[in-house]
């Protein structure tokens, strides 16, 4: 009996250190209790106080972001190392991160949070697929009660290569693949956002709308997913990749597609985006044409 119960905690342990870049309600469920599992819920307190899985820790997306001029980027050091802590995180955590999905852009505050957590060096995430409405459909255990862990241990690394800044867009055009996550009326630059001064594109990038890879609510499957960007746009998972947007929450998406289900290794992700590129009069931008 003994010898049973460690072959059955050892297999309990290795299916969750084998956690995947996207785990279901059912996975959820059943690995709810372990000791290192940390679940973070992005949405803001007000959202997170109505009800959340229970054990969950709020974490919403404003501590991962601050203001830098007219746009925003990922948090500092300092306050990453301390909110990190301050959530629990351990060296040893797995992180389940989710969110409400109360409207069309909530999850991509977990793909924000999956990406800024290994820019500090953080790589055991992964996002409840179907965010919270998946795990009430299974009758997972909602509270409203609020947590406070104890401080975990997790020391930061930043990993410099999982970001582009204005300059590394600019060395890398007709260079890197590059990749615009937003509607593609704003690609083509048929329509202007009004937070930028220019429309269109930068040059030399493809679109691919982040919600392509959505099909009611629930991410699709890698073989389509490959389908779409492997091998139809023509993404090679092995050349330079760069991905941006608005303002870096829509393009999180398409980076984790990207890096974490379909394995591109080098790419990175535009913080600052088009609130930064397309507000300046001297960066390369295309306009009325698909690339």
């Amino acid at each position: 009996m003994l010898f049973r119960t460690i072959v059955l905690a050892w297999i309990s342990s290795i299916s969750l250190f084998a956690m995947g870049p996207l785990v279901n309600a059912q996975w959820l469920q059943k690995h709810h209790d372990d000791k290192d599992l940390v679940v973070l819920d992005v949405s803001d307190a007000k959202e997170f106080a109505k009800g959340h899985i229970e054990g969950s820790i709020n974490a919403p997306i404003f501590l991962w972001r601050e203001k830098h001029k007219h746009f925003l980027l990922v948090t500092n050091p300092m306050s990453m190392q301390k909110n990190l802590q301050r959530f629990g995180i351990n060296k040893n955590s797995k992180v389940v991160i989710y969110s409400h999905h109360t409207n069309g852009k909530d999850i991509l505050k977990a793909s924000y949070v999956i990406w800024a957590m290994e820019y500090y060096g953080f790589k055991e995430t992964a996002i409840l697929d179907g965010g919270l409405p998946a795990w009430k459909k299974v009758e997972g255990k909602i509270s409203t009660q609020v947590l406070r862990p104890n401080k975990g241990d997790f020391i930061i690394s930043i990993n410099k290569n999982l970001v582009a800044n204005l300059q590394d867009v600019k060395k890398n055009i007709a260079q890197a693949q590059m990749l615009d996550a937003r509607p593609a009326v704003y690609y083509f630059g048929a329509q202007k956002q009004s937070v930028l001064k220019r429309a269109g594109h930068v040059e030399g990038a493809r679109s691919y709308f982040w919600k392509y890879s959505f099909d009611n609510g629930l991410v699709k499957d890698k073989k389509i997913l490959k389908s779409m960007l492997v091998d139809g746009l023509g993404f090679d998972p092995k050349k330079p990749t760069i991905t941006y947007c608005t303002g870096g929450l829509e393009t999180s998406m398409n980076f984790f597609v990207l890096h974490r289900i379909l394995g591109f290794d080098n790419i990175r992700l535009y913080d600052a985006s088009m609130k930064e590129w397309a507000n300046e009069m001297d960066t390369p931008m295309r306009k009325y044409q698909w690339q």
